[in-house]
């Protein structure tokens, strides 16, 4: 394996868990941040809390973001990615980043799709590198070369690196939209071997989540239609990276009478070492997706949430 990974720093990243507690140490509110943001994503490190989403930038750069030392009071710190000229592959969209740290490199996953995108076909997932969590940020294209959306890296015990990604439509290598799939990988920026269907039983499943927890791998993801109160969360388990995954019966997350269509999440461990979901919902009257959070539990070997949470 390459030297890159001799030193792993496993902060708000690649998650490991064991704990069978609910327990909630923090003090939150939902929306944390009253902005329309979705596909959100927090990094902790060093007693700060760093908020990538997509969502509006205030200097014409790609994905926000915001920070906070304790997940409640945000500030906006600048956009993430300078947006390519008409020619380039990150053109526009930006949706869907993770943020993840390997030695002294952080790696800002995304997508993007050049300006010509018939139904959203030339988006893919690509990747930025920076020395500090906030940049600058420098584009080294995508990771994968085919139509793809929401790219989550999962770095195992054994120190393989995996990829897992939604197809998107019209997708040139000929492989089903809408089904979530993985790859092995070298290092971060490049991914080997063929790509190996992990998730495909519903009409479109999308933004995969790895949790490591004893000798089983869990996956969180969404399903249902993202613009409506049948998006939710659901799970699935493995004993390895890459399946076969058998889906959980249980939902993770689904509407109530205050939140509507949650689901986009990531996942993250705060000061105390205590798991947490960040997530975006609509709010009942469906005018904005905003970040939202809720503790998670274990409860009979299944992940659990009392969420989705929120006063609007």
């Amino acid at each position: 394996m390459n030297k890159l990974f001799t030193i792993l720093f496993l902060i708000g990243s690649f998650l490991t868990y064991s704990q069978n507690t609910k327990t909630i140490h923090i003090n939150y509110e939902n929306p944390i941040i009253d902005e329309y943001l979705a596909d959100p994503f927090i990094f902790y490190e060093n007693g700060t809390y760093y908020l990538f989403a997509t969502g509006y930038t205030k200097d014409d750069k790609g994905i926000p973001i915001y920070k906070s030392d304790d997940l409640k009071d945000w500030d906006y710190v600048k956009g993430a990615v300078k947006r390519g000229d008409s020619t380039s592959w990150n053109y526009k969209h930006f949706w869907a980043p993770e943020v993840h740290k390997f030695d002294d490199t952080y790696y800002l996953y995304y997508t993007a799709s050049p300006k010509i995108s018939p139904k959203n076909s030339g988006n893919k997932v690509g990747v930025a590198t920076a020395k500090h969590i906030t940049g600058p940020y420098t584009d080294h294209g995508p990771v994968i070369p085919h139509g793809s959306i929401d790219g989550h890296p999962f770095l195992d015990d054994d120190h393989q690196l995996y990829f897992y990604f939604t197809v998107e439509q019209l997708n040139a290598t000929g492989l089903p939209k809408g089904k979530i799939y993985a790859y092995r990988m070298k290092d971060p920026l490049t991914i080997v071997g063929d790509p190996i269907p992990l998730i495909t039983k519903h009409g479109w499943q999308e933004g995969p989540y790895i949790l490591k927890k004893d000798d089983e791998y869990w996956m969180t993801y969404s399903t249902g239609a993202w613009k409506n109160e049948t998006y939710h969360v659901k799970l699935a388990k493995a004993k390895s990276p890459l399946g076969p995954y058998k889906l959980i019966d249980e939902t993770l997350l689904k509407t109530n009478d205050v939140v509507k269509g949650p689901g986009h999440n990531a996942l993250f461990t705060d000061e105390r070492g205590d798991l947490w979901i960040i997530y975006h919902g609509w709010d009942k009257n469906f005018k904005a997706r905003y970040p939202r959070i809720d503790p998670l539990y274990w409860k009979d070997g299944v992940l659990k949430c009392d969420g989705p949470t929120g006063n609007k």
